[in-house]
């Protein structure tokens, strides 16, 4: 804006308005017809002669007319070039202020590049500073490290040496990856009996387990059955005392009943504790039952299984005994 300010000043100044330098010649014609006319009004003459210095008058002021617009024309004409060369001159002076305006406004674009360059720099420089930071870290912590390694490489060069010193003594190894190979292939197998042997004592507990839990309920069920004949005997009290109230006629018959109903018991009992002996020694597993048809017919079997075993014992041993004899 201070630019076309100034040239605006510069073009008044080169190029005045020169309009009022034109105007006074039409009134300066004027006035010199009014003089004439004047004089002549003044002067006492001839109509002739008045006639004639009209026409006089007329033609001095056609010609003064026709110098005017002679000159009215050739300031026309310098008028239109001065106006030409004031178009020509301002159109440059738009081209210049356009150019100008480009110029800053390319400038001002090269500045805000500038000035984002900048800061993506700065931002690209902080960040290279904080990765030489970090590789700096990685780069110290990778020296200890080194040095923990080295004191390590060290520390094992000894074992490198007790098994070169093996390799000379053994002739069944010629590298060290040979002897390492049969180490790892060892204690793979060692490994192996471990695990093994951890799932043996796993097993030998849950057998302990399930037999703690048989026994448990073995034990259960023979005081299930002492509750019951006691709760029999209690009954069969009761009944006693019943039959001794009702008469003596019937004290026979319930003594009768009550070592009927006591051998029972000792029946039930002698039946019982024999199942859960037969049932432990048995070596296969036998769910147990409170059947004591089924009770009888285990006891039977194992009494059966038992005396084949004491029968085959006895053969083998009757051999021996009747060679010991021949002997002696």
């Amino acid at each position: 804006r201070r630019l076309v300010k100034v040239a605006e000043q510069e073009t008044g100044e080169r190029h005045p308005d020169n309009s009022s330098a034109l105007l006074p010649t039409m009134e300066d014609l004027t006035a010199q017809m009014a003089g004439a006319v004047q004089q002549m009004n003044l002067e006492d003459v001839s109509p002739a002669t008045r006639l004639l210095e009209k026409r006089r008058q007329m033609f001095e002021v056609q010609e003064a007319l026709e110098t005017q617009k002679e000159e009215f024309a050739r300031r026309e004409e310098l008028f239109k070039r001065r106006e030409e060369q004031l178009r020509k001159q301002d159109l440059e002076l738009q081209q210049s202020l356009i150019r100008f305006n480009k110029f800053l406004q390319e400038n001002d674009s090269k500045l805000t590049r500038a000035e984002k360059k900048a800061t993506e720099e700065i931002k690209m420089r902080e960040q290279k500073e904080k990765e030489i930071q970090e590789l700096s870290m990685q780069m110290d912590e990778l020296s200890k490290v080194k040095d923990e390694m080295k004191a390590i490489l060290d520390k094992n060069l000894v074992y490198e040496k007790y098994l070169l010193s093996v390799l000379e003594q053994s002739d069944d190894f010629n590298e060290i990856g040979d002897l390492l190979k049969r180490y790892e292939t060892l204690k793979a197998h060692h490994k192996d009996l471990q695990d093994r042997a951890a799932k043996v004592v796993s097993l030998n507990d849950d057998y302990r387990n399930e037999l703690q839990a048989y026994m448990k309920e073995g034990q259960d069920t023979k005081l299930k059955g002492h509750n019951e004949i006691a709760m029999l005997q209690k009954t069969l009290e009761e009944y006693q005392l019943d039959s001794l109230v009702a008469g003596s006629s019937r004290e026979r018959m319930l003594e009768e009943g009550a070592e009927r109903v006591l051998e029972y018991g000792k029946c039930l009992m002698v039946i019982n504790n024999l199942y859960e002996r037969a049932r432990s020694k048995s070596k296969m597993k036998q769910v147990f039952t409170s059947d004591t048809a089924e009770q009888l017919k285990m006891i039977q079997e194992f009494v059966r299984d038992l005396s084949y075993i004491v029968q085959m014992v006895s053969k083998s041993s009757n051999p021996a005994g009747s060679g010991q004899g021949k002997t002696n």
